[in-house]
């Protein structure tokens, strides 16, 4: 039942140069391991507790290291994140973000201690990009790679994701649509692509390495909802989420683990805001036995944030005092959605150059504004994105070309900028992505 879930242990410190301090500063410096003493994973199932198990560790020869494009040995600080011999990695997520105005994609390490990823730009980052990447999707739920989408192109591609360094190879495939795509999410081995049209398209991945190829699922598109514009998806039971702009609704679907096939869930679609715009699905890898899981949607026009609990069957009913108000037009959002319960989220507001915090009530999930919110970013803030440990915020800033990262306070939400943020990235960033890695 908690496939995929995450049970937090305090373990060793990583090592790491170029790397950020545990307050998220960009430096060449090492952080040395406390011997590798884990706590046992019982002490952590507790409620609000990081639900991950770090059970695979990187250790890496003494004899060589695994650095960008050989294995010789450093001589000189490297100028990105490069990993040292016989050190131990512990969190190797990464930030992908999309430059949709430079045709790449910038690439952030995240390695480092449980309390605070350490961070660093990927060798190789900006990863160029054939066409403009509008929509990423992978991770959590789809480890096999990083899926990007280009709307002007109509494409979707592959790219494989090095587990320790982050950096992009590929593509593995890519594939055209007749549609227009916008958003696309992975489950398993299917990949799922919102199209403006009023549909969606499903397909399975099959093979490994270059020879990775992606098939139509039959019964592909299935109709949605009118003006999709985001899709999620869920594990146990299998679960997919379309958020319809122009018809103010969210269509569920269950899907068939093996054929990925989806069918509409019982009371689908289910009346959101006006004009939603973005959507995710808390926890995600499962249930979440501490409270209710929940479907969030942000609603850009009517200037609010829905939110639904699902039930046994997926079917979504929503929570006490929903919609909660946004204080101006939500662009994205985002929470941690492998924590248990979950207990942050957080929304941008382009217009205010703002993101907005809330708190997510354990028992009923129920949003109420967290200290200090909203908070100031760039211009125009595009996408936000939380570190899976639930320790970081990452929010795009399209106007300003840059990066913002905030420490959060696990007990209140409220958001830190760390030093030297924010981080330049390339032109136009739109969508960002947080990668979990498989442990």
């Amino acid at each position: 039942m908690f496939d995929g879930l995450r049970i937090e242990s305090e373990s060793a410190l990583a090592s790491q140069t170029n790397a950020m301090d545990h307050s998220g500063v960009f430096q060449n410096s090492e952080m040395f391991g406390n011997g590798g003493n884990i706590i046992p994973a019982a002490v952590h199932a507790i409620v609000g507790v990081e639900m991950r198990s770090i059970l695979s560790l990187v250790v890496l020869s003494s004899l060589g290291i695994l650095a960008c494009g050989g294995t010789t040995p450093i001589t000189t600080t490297p100028s990105c994140f490069t990993p040292q011999p016989g050190h131990i990695y512990l969190n190797r997520d990464a930030i992908f973000v999309a430059n949709t105005g430079s045709n790449s994609i910038s690439a952030f390490q995240l390695v480092g201690p449980m309390t605070g990823p350490a961070a660093g730009p990927a060798c190789g980052s900006p990863f160029p990009m054939s066409s403009p990447p509008t929509a990423l999707g992978g991770g959590t739920l789809f480890p096999t790679g990083l899926l990007v989408m280009s709307q002007p192109q109509k494409s979707i591609s592959m790219y494989s994701v090095d587990f320790t360094t982050s950096v992009l190879t590929g593509p593995r495939f890519t594939i055209t649509t007749r549609y227009t795509p916008v958003a696309v999410a992975g489950l398993g081995n299917f990949f799922y692509v919102a199209n403006a049209e009023g549909n969606f398209s499903a397909y399975r991945v099959s093979g490994i390495g270059g020879s990775a190829a992606a098939t139509e699922l039959e019964g592909s598109p299935v109709p949605a909802g009118s003006g999709p514009v985001a899709i999620a998806t869920a594990d146990q039971p299998g679960l997919l989420y379309v958020a319809n702009s122009q018809s103010n609704n969210i269509s569920g679907y269950s899907v068939d683990p093996v054929t990925g096939t989806p069918t509409p869930l019982p009371g689908s679609p289910y009346p959101a805001g006006i004009g939603p715009t973005a959507i995710l699905v808390a926890p995600a890898p499962g249930p979440d036995p501490f409270g209710p899981r929940l479907v969030i949607v942000a609603n850009k026009i009517s200037k609010n944030v829905s939110v639904f609990s699902v039930a046994a069957d997926g079917s979504l009913s929503p929570v006490p005092g929903s919609p909660f108000p946004a204080g101006g037009s939500p662009s994205s959002l985002a929470t941690a959605t492998t924590i248990l319960p979950p207990k942050f989220a957080y929304v941008t507001i382009p217009e205010s150059n703002e993101v907005a915090g809330y708190t997510i009530d354990g028992s009923s999930g129920a949003l109420a504004p967290v200290p200090g919110s909203p908070y100031p970013v760039g211009t125009s803030p595009s996408a936000v994105a939380m570190a899976e440990g639930a320790n970081f915020v990452y929010v795009v800033n399209a106007g300003s070309n840059t990066l913002a990262v905030f420490s959060l306070d696990p007990q209140t939400g409220t958001l830190t900028p760390v030093s030297g943020s924010p981080f330049p990235v390339g032109q136009a960033p739109g969508p960002v992505q947080y990668f979990q890695v498989p442990q």
